[in-house]
This record gives C-alpha cells, sequence and structure tokens, in this order.
C-alpha cells in the first residue's frame, strides 16, 4: 500500500476544510463586529471605504483567532468523513494503524505552530496598528493623533513621571511632574511646563522643585538637562496595546522596563502569550483524532458539538491564566501555558487508550 498516496489525499481533504471553516469564521466575526459598530460609524458619517477599510485590517487578527478552531473541526470533520465511507475500517485490515494516519496531521500542527508564530508577529500586528490608526483618525476628528494624554509611567524603582500631553511627532511634553516616593511616601517632586528631547536629553523648561524632607527645600529654574531612563519611545509605547507590537519589540520594550526597575509583569505575560497560543494548533489536531477516533460512530453533529466545547472549555482557561498571571497570582509563563500543558497531557492520555 502506498502510504505517501494515502498521506497526500488526506492532507488535500483536510486543508479544503480548514479554510473552508476558516472562511466561515472570519465572515461571522465581520458580520458580529459590524453589527457592533454600525451605530458608531453612522454617528461619524463613515464612508463605505472608511469603514470597509477598517474590516480589511481586521481579517488577520480574525484568522489568528479562528485557526485554532478551524483546525480542531477540520479535522473532526476529515476523520468522521473517513469513518462514514470505512476508509479508516479499510485502512486498518491493510495493518496501517491509526497512529500512522495521525503522523501527517501532527507535522501539519507543528509546521501551521511555526506558521501562524511568525503571521502573528509580522502580519497580524501591523494590521492591528493599521486598524488602531484609522480608528483614532476616524472616530477622534477632533483629536490630534500625534498627542498622548494622561501618561503615567514609572521611571525606576521610587520615580514616577505624570505628564498631561506627550506629543511624540516633536518630541516634547506639556505640565510634566516628576514625583520620588520613599516608603510610600512623597520625597521630592519636580513640575515643569515643558520637556523637550533634545540632543538626546530631556530639557525642562520653567520648573520648580520641592524636597518634603527635613530641610523642605524648594529650587525654581528656567531650563535645565534631566537625566532620566526613559526615552521618547517608552512614552510612545507606554499606551501601545501588546496585539500592536510583535514579539521582538515587545521583548525589547520589557528588556527597558527590567533595566529601570520598573513593573513588567502584564507584559510578559503577554510576551509569553505570543507563543503560547499558536500551539493550540497542536492541541486541537490532537483533541480532533481523539474526538473522533475514540467514538467509532460519532457523526458529525456530535463532533462538532465536541469540537465547540473544547473550544469554549479552552479560550476560558487561557483567558482565565491570563488574568492570573497579570494579577501575580501565577508566574507569567505559567499562567499562559498551563492550559496548554493541561489539554495537551489530557489530549495524549485519550490518544494512548483509543485502539490503534
Amino acid at each position: 500500500m502506498n502510504l505517501l498516496l494515502i498521506d497526500k489525499y488526506l492532507i488535500w481533504s483536510f486543508f479544503k476544510k480548514i479554510f473552508s471553516v476558516l472562511f466561515v469564521f472570519i465572515i461571522i466575526f465581520l458580520i458580529v463586529d459590524l453589527i457592533e459598530d454600525v451605530d458608531r460609524m453612522l454617528d461619524y458619517n463613515l464612508t463605505f471605504n472608511q469603514f470597509s477599510f477598517i474590516y480589511y485590517y481586521s481579517i488577520p487578527h480574525y484568522m489568528n483567532i479562528a485557526f485554532p478552531m478551524a483546525i480542531l473541526i477540520a479535522t473532526v470533520m476529515t476523520f468522521t468523513l473517513m469513518q462514514k465511507n470505512n476508509e479508516i475500517t479499510a485502512l486498518k485490515a491493510s495493518g496501517v494503524s491509526i497512529y500512522r494516519l495521525t503522523i501527517p496531521f501532527f507535522i501539519i500542527g507543528i509546521i501551521l505552530t511555526i506558521l501562524m508564530f511568525y503571521f502573528e508577529n509580522i502580519v497580524v500586528t501591523k494590521s492591528n496598528t493599521l486598524k488602531s490608526n484609522l480608528e483614532k483618525k476616524y472616530y477622534n476628528k477632533n483629536q490630534k493623533n500625534n498627542i498622548n494624554k494622561n501618561v503615567i509611567l514609572q521611571i525606576d524603582k521610587n520615580r514616577t513621571i505624570i505628564i498631561d500631553k506627550f506629543n511624540f511627532r516633536n518630541k516634547s511634553a506639556n505640565n510634566v511632574s516628576i514625583q520620588e516616593f520613599e516608603n510610600n511616601t512623597l520625597k521630592s517632586r519636580l513640575d515643569t511646563e515643558n520637556l523637550i528631547w533634545l540632543n538626546n536629553n530631556w530639557v525642562a523648561k520653567n520648573s520648580t522643585y520641592r524636597s518634603f524632607d527635613d530641610k523642605s527645600l524648594f529650587r525654581s529654574f528656567s531650563d535645565t538637562i534631566l537625566h532620566l531612563n526613559i526615552k521618547p519611545m517608552d512614552l510612545i509605547e507606554s499606551t501601545v496595546k501588546p496585539e500592536e507590537m510583535d514579539y521582538w519589540r515587545l521583548k525589547a520594550f520589557i528588556d527597558r522596563l527590567k533595566s529601570n526597575g520598573r513593573e513588567h509583569t502584564k507584559w510578559l505575560v503577554d510576551l509569553y502569550f505570543k507563543t503560547a497560543f499558536p500551539f493550540s494548533n497542536i492541541i486541537m489536531i490532537l483533541f480532533g483524532v481523539v474526538l473522533t477516533i475514540r467514538k467509532p460512530r460519532t457523526n458529525f453533529l456530535i463532533g462538532l458539538g465536541l469540537s465547540i466545547f473544547v473550544i469554549f472549555i479552552y479560550y476560558i482557561m487561557i483567558k482565565a491564566g491570563q488574568s492570573a498571571g497579570y494579577s501575580g497570582a501565577v508566574h507569567p509563563l505559567l499562567s499562559v501555558w498551563m492550559a496548554n500543558i493541561l489539554f495537551f497531557l489530557c489530549g495524549l492520555v485519550l490518544l494512548t487508550k483509543t485502539k490503534s
């Protein structure tokens, strides 16, 4: 028996179903999103081209979310149809085990996991940024897109900077307060009308400095150079969402936070999530095989229902893990990988108990 020919047949059948299911999920997501945003579009009088571009840039994000679900349902569909056509029975009679049939699926899962990691960090992050820029442009017409307001950032272990407005185009900040604490008590503060980035240094204009120790020092000065452990990019990225940064940019941002002694737990959770979520492709293939092979008489509707249940539980667990990681209750790495580990071990146990 030509097993390579069988593998080609399974792979081709599998990919046709993946793209069909993925297309359905994307359409559903777009329709739901459109229904939710139609009132806002009408309020802002957006043209067809304007809102169509917003949804065009949403497609990669929806693909990334829907891909594990599409893989699970496609796996269930593939094996269910093979059982219905008695193809699995015929292959078993020819001496081909169930484990041998699953090999090309797991190879595909590994390849797709790698591809989805790069897809998310190259395509999805860029499309999310473009979508966010369009939404700011169309939905905040009365605001300048190059200005961030109410920026609060921890400079180092004991100092915090509060900025009323930061213009990242000319790298200047207005109404800035730099506060130093010791044992949760305000030790000193520096207030300045303008803070400008010039020649790789922060220049403060029209500033006042107050010290709240025993000497209670008060001093004012016009222009002075401040040595701060932040750069304009830190102030820009402090308002950027993790899904708008790729893995490498986010990691570099976290390294800067660490070097400055600033809180970075939440960002670490988001960093590890970028590696954990693509691994769900392998898990979904594993469960797709288990759900259909363990009960050969399972029809497609039952398999579909079980698939939706597995997806629902998996997404709940991975989001619960993220929340636990954000709060510091669980280590950031474990918080996003916990669901993967549990599902993978459970799937392996069920697969080993399957009659081959």
